[in-house]
């Protein structure tokens, strides 16, 4: 089945990755999202946001389909950082004030770690170069932290909760995001902030990226 990257619209937000839909770890304070998921109704905020932030920001994400009749197997958000005030919970806050903020991505498990990343980052990274941003950044986390010594004393407190939901926030690899071409500018055991520095220096999108971009690979 042929895929292809989607820019995020008003009228296509019932189909990105259902864990981008539900999840609002970024899009609001600590207080207001404990509020909102005593509710039951985390999809209710998090398409508010969406609309919102397509409206005021422009675009926001994109995803990746594999027709246009299915939700997507992945979803990539980036905003302002005033758009993602739950960064402020991470170690390595805040944001450059002259960087975008690239927050999460959410894919299936069985379509990750094949390259899909790796285009949707790019994707990302495109349309924030033609909007003329200076830079954006991005949290990370170390993959291989359970192999340290002090992995016990790591997970206590607000780092180990944001570890322990990684995926269900869409907490991106370090390893993914330096293959994107982002540097550690601010270093953690578990979860450094990293900088892209636009245009970037190197290409973008692979010649496998393109293909798949332009539906030329088949995503089974």
């Amino acid at each position: 089945m042929f895929a292809r990257v989607n820019p995020l619209s008003p009228d296509a937000l019932s189909s990105i990755h259902p864990q981008a839909g539900r999840s609002i770890f970024w899009e609001l304070d600590p207080d207001a999202a404990a509020v909102v998921q005593a509710s039951g109704d985390p999809g209710f905020e998090k398409e508010a946001w969406l609309t919102t932030t397509l409206l005021e920001y422009g675009p926001c994400g994109f995803s990746l389909e594999r027709s246009s009749r299915e939700r997507a197997v992945a979803t990539v958000l980036f905003c302002s950082r005033e758009n993602a005030p739950g960064a402020g919970q991470l170690p390595t806050a805040p944001v450059s004030e002259d960087a975008e903020v690239l927050t999460s991505l959410f894919i299936d498990p069985g379509f990750a770690g094949i390259g899909l990343e790796s285009v949707l980052l790019d994707a990302a990274i495109m349309s924030l170069v033609e909007r003329e941003a200076q830079a954006v950044e991005a949290f990370g986390w170390h993959t291989d932290f359970f192999a340290r010594a002090d992995v016990d004393e790591l997970l206590e407190g607000p780092v180990g909760g944001i570890l322990r939901s990684a995926s269900e926030i869409g907490l991106m690899s370090v390893s993914i995001l330096e293959s994107a071409g982002f540097r550690i500018i601010a270093d953690h055991p578990v979860l450094p902030r990293l900088r892209l520095d636009l245009p970037p220096q190197q290409s973008l999108l692979s010649a496998a990226g393109l293909e798949l971009l332009y539906g030329n690979m088949a995503v089974t």
